[in-house]
């Protein structure tokens, strides 16, 4: 149940119907539904309304902030879950060629042209350049969600993260899931350029991605190029 709430929470800010997302037009909907329903009630001198008409205004709210909540909580873990595995034996270390391409399934914040964006399981590659510096390569495909929502125009494309040995924190294996579909991955700790302000330009913070593996020989694939690093 809670990957799928995961998921959901996602599909719902991922997709928008014109300048808002999903979730924040069910918020508005929501709010709006009860507005009226308050004006119809008390606008014309009423008298005391029964039990069941506070039980509908009720429910109206609590679905408000049942997503707002959903939003913050879902995105604080990432949108997916992920269980890391003690018992996972690292491989031998073994870096790739620069030409090795590995596919993954990628959650963390991708970068293009000076922007950024945060994307959930989504289809990518791992490479490593002759540098050794490490990049994740995807592209981001027009998808609609409940015939309504669709992926903003600005972000179809490539997308990337890159970042350098040196940028490691740390290196988790275990497993990842989202929605109903859970893989072998690793959670990749590293530090990345801040972004926002020019003040903070200089400034660096720290970063998560996870990647997923279609089966855990792909995943010491990965593995081993990082501990090449070593």
């Amino acid at each position: 149940m809670t990957r799928m709430l995961l998921k959901l929470a996602y599909q719902l800010q991922h997709h928008s119907l014109g300048e808002w997302a999903l979730d924040r037009w069910g918020v508005a909907l929501a709010l709006l539904t009860a507005g009226v329903i308050v004006l119809q009630w008390f606008g014309r001198g009423r008298p005391p309304l029964p039990a069941w008409h506070w039980a509908v205004l009720a429910l109206i709210l609590l679905f408000a902030l049942g997503l707002l909540y959903l939003r913050r909580w879902a995105g604080r873990q990432m949108y997916v879950q992920f269980s890391a595995d003690p018992t996972a034996t690292p491989p031998a270390a073994r870096p790739l060629a620069a030409e090795d391409k590995v596919p993954v399934r990628a959650t963390g914040t991708f970068e293009v042209e000076g922007k950024t964006h945060f994307f959930a399981d989504l289809l990518a590659y791992w490479r490593t350049f002759n540098s050794r510096e490490h990049a994740v390569m995807a592209i981001v495909h027009r998808s609609r969600f409940l015939l309504l929502g669709a992926v903003p125009e600005r972000l179809p494309g490539m997308w990337y993260i890159f970042f350098k040995p040196e940028m490691i924190e740390q290196i988790t294996a275990g497993a990842v899931a989202f929605g109903s579909v859970r893989r072998p991955a690793l959670r990749i700790a590293y530090r990345g350029p801040a972004t926002g302000r020019p003040r903070r330009q200089s400034q660096s913070l720290s970063r998560v991605i996870y990647l997923g593996f279609a089966s855990e020989a792909e995943r010491d694939q990965v593995w081993a190029d990082l501990l090449a690093d070593r």
